[in-house]
């Protein structure tokens, strides 16, 4: 590989790097962060950034603050990325998730931070509550000046009734855009296909729906989350409802005989990017509090923390099998499910076995 093709892509960074000062800690703060690959979302998550630092190559004086991007990276991909480090500009990132940029440097790891290209590096850009966070793997034009592929914006323009009209733009990583012909937009009842001026209406499902904006040869859009209610549709960028929870067999206030008594807990976990189930089981019985622990397969004394959480699987149909039926006694079942972005359900019965 040519060292001026080389030096022309780190140079340009580390110049751009040094327009800023160099970033110090700032608080932690719940951010959006997500990374693309061709054909493939490697990463789409909320967190909340940590003041844990991140060191990628063992070198202590190559660490980036836990409250930057590229501690942002390193929680979202439970850290699963690799990087270089480069005096003057931090980690430009080699790979995501087992993807790695190609060694020609035909295309390459870039930031984006709420929509515009970062004109600092991972290390070097602090992050503030409610940022979007970017990294995609930009096909470079022949000049290393821009990608021939940029990111997809999709925005919703009117919510009306069950349906939103929806407009996506290709974001030219300044601060400008441009409609999108063509684009497909998926997560409604069905795909619909964008106007001249970017503009599409979706009809929703019922419940929740999360949109997302495809279009060959660009960057996805981030996910558009709408929810019906009473009064009509309501979509943004951050998902703020909690998973469709039900418990299946077993009723607040019933009573069953013991040889009726249930042995599978199950039921329904619906959201439209899916959601993890987990439970507490207490009894009570001759005076005496017992709490079903997963790791054991058993009941035992309930102590000072109570029921231990049990995982039941993911939606939309989750289920966990007791070892047993469940003796004489009186219960409580909490029942809780969580999505991606931390929306949490929670369903709580109690209910009786007699012998």
């Amino acid at each position: 590989m040519s060292p001026r093709i080389i030096g022309s892509i780190v140079g340009a960074l580390a110049a751009a790097s040094l327009l800023a000062p160099v970033a110090h800690a700032g608080s932690p703060a719940k951010v959006s962060v997500r990374a693309e690959a061709p054909g493939r979302t490697l990463v789409d998550a909320t967190i909340t950034t940590t003041r844990t630092a991140v060191v990628k190559d063992r070198d202590a004086a190559h660490r980036c603050t836990g409250t930057s991007a590229a501690g942002a990276l390193e929680q979202a991909t439970a850290g699963s990325w690799d990087g270089t480090w480069f005096d003057g500009l931090g980690y430009a990132v080699d790979a995501i998730d087992g993807v790695r940029a190609p060694a020609d440097f035909s295309a390459y790891w870039t930031l984006w931070v709420n929509g515009r290209s970062s004109a600092t590096g991972l290390c070097d850009t602090e992050l503030k509550a409610g940022d979007d966070v970017l990294e995609f793997l930009c096909t470079s034009t022949p000049d290393f000046s821009s990608c021939t592929n940029l990111p997809l914006e999709l925005a919703a323009i009117r919510p009306r009734g069950g349906k939103v009209d929806v407009k996506v733009t290709l974001l030219k990583g300044d601060g400008t855009s441009t409609p999108v012909k063509g684009a497909t937009v998926q997560g409604g009842e069905q795909p619909v296909r964008t106007a001249a001026d970017g503009s599409a209406t979706v009809k929703l499902l019922d419940g929740q729906s999360t949109l997302r904006a495809t279009h060959t040869g660009d960057v996805p859009s981030g996910r558009l989350h709408c929810q019906q209610g009473a009064r009509g549709a309501k979509c943004g960028s951050n998902d703020n409802t909690a998973p469709e929870l039900t418990v299946k067999g077993i009723a607040n206030g019933q009573t069953f005989m013991a040889d009726k008594a249930p042995r599978v807990l199950r039921g329904r976990a619906v959201d439209p990017e899916g959601a993890g189930v987990a439970f507490r089981l207490t009894r009570r019985a001759d005076g005496a509090c017992t709490a079903f622990d997963g790791n054991r397969s058993r009941f035992r004394p309930c102590g000072r923390r109570g029921a231990p959480l049990v995982d039941a699987g993911d939606g939309p149909r989750w289920s966990y099998l007791l070892p047993a039926r469940l003796e004489p006694g009186s219960y409580r079942l909490v029942v809780y499910s969580t999505d991606d972005a931390g929306n949490r359900k929670i369903v709580r019965l109690h209910f009786t076995v007699e012998a």
